[in-house]
């Protein structure tokens, strides 16, 4: 292990052990936690300013040869952890970084290591960027363990990096995409790598949807399912309640469930990703960008620089002439054949005629107050209605526009009410605050004073006077922040009639957790025909916040993402372990939401992936029906397809769910988070296992989910007979599956073995037993594995 050199935090551990914690600038790795073999830590506290990603530099004062890197993280409750962790390294003489790995964490072990291969790569510096799961998430950081591997370590040019000259390495680019914007790094089947490929997919593709149309026998030209029956058709989309459950009706009177699909324009601001950095230099993360003359369309520009979108790039090379007419054709045969009848939010296509939602952003002048704006300026109606007045005037006579929201993701909670109480007089919404609780307590100064903590001389002195919310009484904060709502959703709500009775009012799509309040959720419910929210959760319980309303609901915003080709999932709840587990998270979640009587539609984000080198704002996700190589992830729409084909259905209650079963659950064995006798042991090819298992050890597993199991599969090698007991409860509790082990020709020679296990409901526990009649080791344990019928 190389034990010499220096390295350097960005930010500055706030948490864990000295001389890390309290050190500034370089860290010696002979005087440092990270190298120490000890428990000392560094770590990082999370908080709702804290940064998303922490970083680590080293400089190993040589060019090494490499073998390996360790890292390890070890949490002290579930409260500690990440996201993922990208190792970069590079020779002296190399001006940019080279991508090593970049590791998700899996499973729920507190105890954590992440072994990346370095394959002998030459490397002075290493950096490990380190994310977190969500903003309150604390990271441990216990060890780093770089292996020299063979051959010699060269001399540098250069004396070791001072704090100043590390900090800017990790500034640095390291290698990210190749020229169709794929990540480097790895390889998949059908990866892209020339338009030939592109160009024959598409011609494959065109013959396989030639036929593909909306059926007619079975549909209306909306998407209106027939066989519910017709109703009155207003020439315009509402909503109508029928046999206790919402529906949408269409233009010519048939029940409808939106299932739309978000951000779907070739166009869309959110494929394209920054060509260079904020001080203007280019970023050389691109092995070769798209020629700028001959995919001119693929480059925009604004005040903050220039972007490339790879999606438009690769798109006019496999459809060539006129490619955006016949991208249009496959994608509206595309989402046609996968099961789609709408477009939700954000963008959609030029030429796809399809029932769509319209966003009606609020205009950039208003008074703003945090992520939202003061509902109680009396200048705002008159700004809205002059943004929204054209929009509004132009999609009146739409037969096809279901209806709009307003804003996103931006109500009301008690943290606008606590920032505003801090304002002057000069603030709307702080007099309209004090004139709520002078009206509220009928005039009365002394008793607001004393419920406040203030001492104003007046009610105008009141709204120069700071407020501390503690001291304000919760059901007081409450009200205020109904009337903000009320306020807020009854201008819109007029504007919208003012220019276009025809349509409907959809809500605001705001996030159940976040950013908004149950009384500001309930302000609206009077005002709004229906009400959107963006959910990316697991199942429809988000529903239930809002079942008393008898209001209209729809989704608009859900997806479920996994970590390959340079990507990654939005947050824990959409995380999935493979592209066909995306679709199955689909299936299940879709169907639970249809299932609920309010329930009318949803928006799957996006019809595209964000760009592996990030979009504006650095999100890089896999939300996409399609790669931004225009390739269909088919594994994932074909269970798209089968949820959609019985949505109303099920919505109507003449069919039960598609029962899915759950995908397995991979257990490395090491991976415990606790143990009694277990020993970790390392192979030939640095992979792990557990070993040194006597009668009576036994290795712990946390959390598992159990639900529909009804195998187990173990990979062991062994020199003696054994038994195995899969228990919960603990290391005495019930076995639930027992695996035999017979000798398999040595402790390196390895087998895999299934077992029936009892079925198991919920969330458990799992312990490993290890039986001998002798009194002998019976082998070693590489992982198992919980398998569904």
């Amino acid at each position: 292990m190389i034990k010499s050199g220096n390295y350097l935090y960005s930010p500055q551990p706030d948490a864990g052990s000295s001389p890390d914690r309290v050190t500034s600038g370089l860290v010696s790795t002979a005087n440092g936690v990270l190298v120490d073999g000890l428990s000392n830590y560094a770590g990082w506290m999370g908080s709702g300013t804290a940064l998303t990603t922490v970083r680590v530099v080293f400089d190993l004062l040589r060019d090494y040869p490499l073998e390996q890197i360790n890292i390890v993280m070890n949490s002290q409750n579930n409260y500690w952890g990440f996201k993922d962790i990208t190792v970069k390294y590079r020779p002296e003489a190399k001006l940019g970084y080279y991508i090593a790995a970049r590791h998700v964490r899996s499973g729920t072990n507190l105890n954590y290591t992440v072994t990346v291969p370095m394959a002998n790569a030459t490397a002075r510096y290493v950096i490990l960027e380190i994310r977190r799961t969500q903003q309150y998430q604390h990271i441990p950081l216990t060890e780093v363990e770089v292996y020299k591997g063979t051959g010699e370590a060269r001399e540098i040019s250069t004396d070791a990096l001072t704090a100043t000259d590390l900090k800017a390495e990790l500034s640095k680019d390291a290698l990210m995409v190749d020229k169709y914007g794929q990540w480097i790094s790895e390889t998949w089947p059908g990866k892209v790598g020339y338009d030939v490929q592109l160009q024959l997919e598409y011609a494959n593709e065109a013959a396989q949807l030639a036929t593909t149309a909306l059926n007619l026998a079975k549909y209306d030209a909306y998407g209106g399912i027939k066989s519910m029956g017709k109703y009155a058709a207003t020439g315009f989309f509402r909503l109508q309640k029928i046999n206790g459950k919402w529906w949408f009706i269409t233009p010519e009177g048939y029940p409808f469930i939106m299932k739309g699909v978000d951000a779907a324009s070739l166009w869309e601001a959110g494929y394209k990703t920054p060509v260079n950095k904020a001080d203007g230099s280019p970023r050389a993360i691109f092995d070769e960008l798209p020629d700028k003359s001959l995919y001119s369309p693929a480059y925009t520009n604004d005040t903050n620089g220039q972007y490339v979108s790879f999606v438009v790039a690769n798109v006019m090379k496999k459809y060539g002439e006129n490619y955006e007419a016949k991208w249009e054709d496959i994608t509206k045969k595309r989402l046609i054949d996968w099961g789609f009848n709408a477009f939700a939010k954000w963008t959609k296509p030029k030429g796809v005629t399809f029932p769509y939602v319209q966003v009606l952003q609020d205009p950039a002048n208003l008074r703003r107050i945090l992520w939202t704006y003061d509902v109680f300026d009396p200048e705002s109606e008159t700004i809205i209605d002059n943004a929204l007045k054209t929009q509004l005037q132009a999609a009146r006579s739409s037969a096809w526009l279901i209806g709009y929201t307003y804003d996103n993701e931006a109500g009301w909670d008690s943290e606008i009410v606590k920032q505003i109480l801090l304002y002057d007089a000069s603030s709307p919404a702080k007099s309209a605050f004090v004139d709520f609780m002078s009206a509220r307590y009928n005039g009365d100064l002394a008793t607001v004073n004393r419920l406040l903590g203030t001492g104003a001389a007046s009610f105008a002195a009141l709204k120069d006077t700071r407020v501390d919310i503690a001291k304000v009484p919760g059901v007081d904060v409450s009200e205020y922040i109904r009337l903000a709502s009320k306020t807020y959703y009854s201008t819109i709500r007029n504007i919208i009639k003012k220019y276009d009775a025809n349509h409907l009012f959809l809500g605001s799509s705001v996030v159940p957790t976040w950013r908004t309040s149950l009384d500001w959720d309930q302000g609206a419910m009077a005002y709004v025909d229906a009400f959107s929210v963006d959910s990316y959760t697991q199942n429809a319980d988000w529903i239930a916040k809002y079942a008393a309303y008898d209001k209209p609901l729809l989704n608009q915003e859900y997806s479920f993402g996994t970590s390959v080709r340079g990507l990654t999932y939005i947050s824990a709840p959409t995380k999935t372990e493979s592209i066909a587990d995306r679709g199955r998270a689909f299936e299940t979640f879709i169907e639970s939401q249809a299932a609920n009587p309010l329930f009318v539609g949803s928006g799957w984000y996006s019809y595209y992936d964000q760009p592996v080198t990030g979009r504006p704002d650095g999100e890089s996700y896999n939300t996409g029906l399609v790669n931004q190589q225009d390739q269909p992830y088919t594994e994932m729409v074909s269970y798209m397809k089968e949820a959609h084909a019985v949505l109303e259905s099920l919505h109507a209650g003449s069919a039960a769910p598609v029962a899915t079963a759950p995908a397995p659950i991979m257990i490395e064995a090491e991976k415990y988070g606790a143990q009694l006798g277990a020993a970790i042991a390392s192979g030939s090819t640095g992979a792990q296992y557990i070993g040194a298992l006597k009668p009576g050890d036994w290795t712990a597993y946390a959390n598992v989910n159990l639900t529909g199991m009804t195998k187990a599969e173990f990979k062991f090698a062994s020199d003696k007979m054994g038994t195995l007991r899969l228990r919960t409860g603990g290391p005495s509790g019930t076995v639930i599956g027992t695996l035999n082990i017979a000798p398999t020709g040595g402790l390196q020679t390895w087998k895999t073995s299934q077992i029936s296990i009892t079925p198991t409901a919920g969330v458990q526990n799992l312990y490993l037993t290890f039986e001998n009649a002798a009194g002998d080791e019976i082998g070693n344990i590489d992982y198992f594995k919980l398998l569904a019928s």
